[in-house]
C-alpha cells in the first residue's frame, strides 16, 4: 500500500558568512543537499522538499 504524509519540519541553520551575502538562500540550498544525500539511508521512501524560506518571525518556538 502506497501512503504518503506532510511534515512540518522546522531547522535553525548556522554558520559563518559575508556581510553582503544571502545567507538564507545559500542555507535553503543547503538545506536541500542534506535531505538529497541523506536518501541512500532510506532507499525506499520518497523525500520532496516543497518549499523551503526563511522564517523572519523572530526565535519564538513555533506553536503546535
Amino acid at each position: 500500500m502506497r501512503k504518503s504524509v506532510r511534515l512540518k519540519v522546522s531547522l535553525v541553520v548556522e554558520g559563518d558568512d559575508e556581510p553582503a551575502h544571502d545567507f538564507a538562500s545559500s542555507s535553503a540550498d543547503a538545506v536541500r543537499d542534506i535531505v538529497a544525500a541523506g536518501r541512500w539511508r532510506h532507499p525506499s521512501l520518497k523525500v520532496t522538499v516543497k518549499d523551503i524560506k526563511e522564517d523572519t518571525g523572530g526565535d519564538e518556538e513555533p506553536q503546535s
